[in-house]
């Protein structure tokens, strides 16, 4: 069970990465619609980036056992060539779990793991990397995602402060699985396993909210939150998680260059 908790929290808490843009202004847009496509053709053009996430994610267990987890990842992401580093912390109320630190790397199509409990990095291929919980899904483009909310483009509430414009969109209910699909991990391959053990999979709410910068046109900061609720042989698993996501440095970053010794 320890096993199988540990895939659906890593699963849902999947990694909401940004990639690509340019400095177009666009700070008198009305529109949801006009800020989406705007903003997408922004950023096409951009090559690097760093990001903060932090998330919280609490699974109950039939309305009585709870589990939480705590994850931060800060990273560096470069889009050609693609490369990358990450440090991931999470800490964890499951018996053995715990909390837990690593460090990864891409760079030259091959993947370093830091692995803490044996106090050294692993060397892996690119052909590994559904096994490290589908990182090709991980790696989700602005494109990807502001493709997605184009197509709920009548439900999304636009706000605007003095420097940016916020995009929110919130539903429940199959008519809005797509964004748990995009932002949530479901349709990836870790968790769709998972998904096969269970007979009722219900979204209960999800809210999505991005902000962009009025000028630049990049995308600046993202929250989420995701209510399921999971059945599986009379059992039920309801999880809740809560991300924020805050990006930085863009095309800063001239190149990802591994620890010495690697």
């Amino acid at each position: 069970m320890i096993k199988q908790l540990k895939v659906l929290l890593a699963a849902v808490a999947m990694l909401f990465v940004l990639a690509a843009c340019n400095s177009e202004s666009a700070s008198n847009l009305t529109e949801a619609e006009d800020v989406l496509k705007q903003s997408l053709e922004a950023m096409e053009e951009l090559n690097s980036y760093s990001m903060k996430m932090e998330s919280e994610q609490t699974m109950n267990m039939n309305g009585e056992e709870e589990i939480t987890m705590f994850m931060t990842i800060d990273a560096d992401m470069m889009v050609d060539p693609m490369a990358f580093y990450q440090n991931l912390s999470m800490e964890s109320d499951i018996p053995m779990m715990g909390a837990f630190e690593t460090e990864m790397y891409l760079v030259d199509d091959t993947i370093y793991v830091f692995e803490p409990m044996m106090d050294e990095w692993m060397e892996l291929p690119m052909e590994m990397a559904e096994e490290l919980g589908g990182l090709a899904e991980m790696q989700l483009s602005p494109d990807q995602q502001l493709a997605m909310l184009r197509n709920f483009v009548d439900d999304i509430e636009m706000t605007e402060n003095n420097n940016e414009y916020i995009l929110k969109l919130a539903g429940e209910g199959t008519d809005f699985m797509e964004i748990a699909q995009v932002f949530g991990g479901v349709g990836t391959e870790g968790f769709d396993e998972m998904l096969e053990m269970f007979s009722q999979l219900d979204l209960n709410f999800v809210e999505y909210e991005i902000f962009i910068d009025k000028e630049t046109l990049y995308q600046t900061k993202l929250n989420m939150t995701m209510d399921m609720t999971m059945g599986m042989d009379g059992e039920t698993v309801r999880t809740v998680q809560l991300m924020n996501a805050t990006i930085t440095g863009y095309n800063e970053i001239e190149e990802i260059v591994l620890p010495e010794g690697l």
